[in-house]
């Protein structure tokens, strides 16, 4: 009998201090801290939005077990250098934009046609599930994690309004990338590229004469101030991506992975445009507010515009397939996906 209560009492006191030294282990182990760098300014929509809420949660998720600390502004690096930061471990994670690289992702410039995405959310779910099905081989390196887009950009001028294809000959037009450069040289205007930040002066100083942008940068950029007339014209939505390293990634025990793909992926980039499309009515109530023209394209010049964005979009397609990609199919894939995105 005594020998049993011995043993009884031996293996309660070996448990309880299992139990306390795990509880303990549980209390004093160092979080996983990871680093998000983007190249947005802190009040930016995608900021707010969508990345502080996505460092709450998957600290909450995990118990403490993963802390994420947000690098916004350029903070570590400049933002055509977001993807390579990645790749190289400078950050763990980051926001990138294929489009600032010229030719490096063609098969994703897809997403940045003339073939009438209506919002961030479509554009958002469009470019997330093209990557998953054509788009994987062009991001070696890293393990990306989610991707969307900002709304339609639209022509935006300071003075003189767009109604006809004739009213773009010649016009000085700031361009977000290589892609729109084309499509702005195709309807007959002279493109000017620069960041963003320096396109309110080139306006102020009559460097430019517009800009192709979402409605969302007329008020993040305040340019209500300076411009007077809106075309509405769907010429692009631009993709960006999160990415992370793929040593650190491979580094997290499998039930964070799963949090942190169940917290990315279609649910990070429809959270994302949403909160595009939400800025998106504010800038163009902003426009509204100071009563400038919002001008919608006649059907005869919808047609016109049509006419060139074939033109264009067939010449993408042929360039692709000169190199080997599967342009056509990329191309059909996206068109398909306009259409079940836009009932």
């Amino acid at each position: 009998m005594r020998a049993r209560l011995c043993l009884f009492l031996m293996g309660f006191f070996f448990i309880t201090c299992l139990a306390i030294g795990g509880s303990s282990y549980a209390q004093t182990a160092k979080p996983i801290e990871l680093k998000l760098s983007h190249f947005l300014s802190p009040m930016h929509n995608t900021h707010t939005d969508v990345f502080v809420p996505f460092a709450k949660e998957i600290e909450e998720r995990t118990k403490g077990r993963v802390k994420v600390t947000i690098f916004p502004g350029e903070t570590l690096g400049k933002a055509k250098d977001h993807y390579d930061m990645v790749m190289q471990g400078i950050v763990d994670m980051a926001q990138f934009t294929p489009g600032l690289t010229a030719g490096r992702f063609p098969l994703t410039t897809a997403v940045e046609l003339p073939v009438g995405i209506p919002s961030a959310k479509a554009g958002s779910l469009i470019t997330w599930e093209l990557y998953n099905k054509y788009l994987g081989t062009e991001y070696p390196g890293v393990k990306v994690l989610t991707f969307f887009t900002h709304g339609p950009g639209h022509i935006h001028m300071a003075k003189k309004p767009v109604r006809t294809l004739e009213d773009m000959k010649g016009l000085r037009i700031r361009s977000p990338g290589p892609t729109q450069t084309g499509l702005l040289r195709e309807l007959g205007a002279s493109p000017l590229t620069m960041p963003i930040p320096d396109v309110y002066d080139a306006l102020q100083k009559g460097m430019a004469d517009g800009a192709v942008l979402a409605f969302s940068a007329i008020k993040d950029f305040k340019f209500y101030e300076l411009i007077r007339y809106h075309t509405l014209s769907r010429l692009y939505v631009m993709p960006m991506g999160v990415a992370m390293n793929r040593k650190v990634w491979a580094g997290l025990p499998p039930d964070i992975q799963k949090t942190m793909e169940d917290l990315c992926g279609s649910r990070m980039a429809e959270t994302a445009g949403v909160s595009y499309d939400k800025y998106d009515q504010l800038g163009v109530e902003a426009a509204e507010k100071v009563k400038a023209e919002i001008i919608s394209l006649s059907p005869e010049e919808e047609k016109r515009w049509s006419a060139r964005f074939k033109t264009f979009n067939d010449k993408w397609v042929a360039d692709m397939e000169a190199k080997g990609l599967p342009g056509q199919k990329v191309f059909e894939e996206v068109r398909s996906l306009v259409g079940k995105y836009s009932k």
